[in-house]
């Protein structure tokens, strides 16, 4: 192994390690969040020429194990369907069911969860939602989720603080990655720098 030697490169270090330390406590301490499905536009049917705004929404967002959905509409209903279902608006055998108008649908694993509505006539027009709950350790990394036939899966990370020990050399590994997905340019000078132990 290489060994540093230059104070530049000691402080650069000491600085990146603070910085890496930084962005794992605010990530770790977020907690469980609800998100409002639609933001402002809430769960209703689309505008005829605006059929993404859930894909769009849904790409705005991390969704994380324990975070919830609240789905807020009037006359209408929304349905967890498995993937089938969803390309099809097919609702005849729901995962879950919600019809009162404000239902919240909590995120209890990662993966993919599949949203329509109840209305046939509105899923085809829209009314549908692709969310994707973090796996941790993966790195971020946004598809484009726009409605059939384009459609593919988001896929994102989500890190834990209690999963790097600052004093293992693999750990500290682990952190540049974690760094390196929050900022890409810096990826290369990470690696090199955390394998450049004294």
């Amino acid at each position: 192994m290489m060994k540093m030697t230059s104070p530049l490169s000691l402080s650069s270090l000491m600085i990146i390690l603070l910085c890496v330390r930084a962005v794992m406590v605010v990530v770790a301490s977020e907690g469980p969040r609800v998100f409002k499905v639609g933001d402002e536009f809430e769960w209703r049917v689309p505008l005829q020429n605006d059929t993404s705004v859930y894909s769009r929404w849904a790409n705005t967002n991390r969704f994380h194990i324990g975070d919830s959905l609240s789905f807020v509409y009037d006359k209408d209903s929304v349905m967890e369907v498995d993937k089938w279902g969803f390309y099809h608006c097919n609702g005849s055998d729901p995962i879950t069911a919600f019809d009162n108008g404000n239902s919240t649908f909590y995120l209890d694993r990662p993966g993919l969860f599949y949203f329509i509505s109840g209305s046939n006539a509105h899923c085809t027009s829209g009314q549908r939602l692709i969310v994707e709950v973090m796996h941790i350790h993966h790195h971020h990394n946004h598809h484009d989720v726009s409605l059939p036939p384009s459609m593919s899966p988001l896929s994102a990370s989500s890190p834990s603080e209690s999963a790097f020990d600052s004093h293992d050399p693999a750990s500290s590994a682990a952190a540049s990655s974690l760094l390196a997905s929050f900022f890409p340019p810096f990826a290369a000078l990470l690696v090199a720098l955390f394998s450049c132990q004294p």
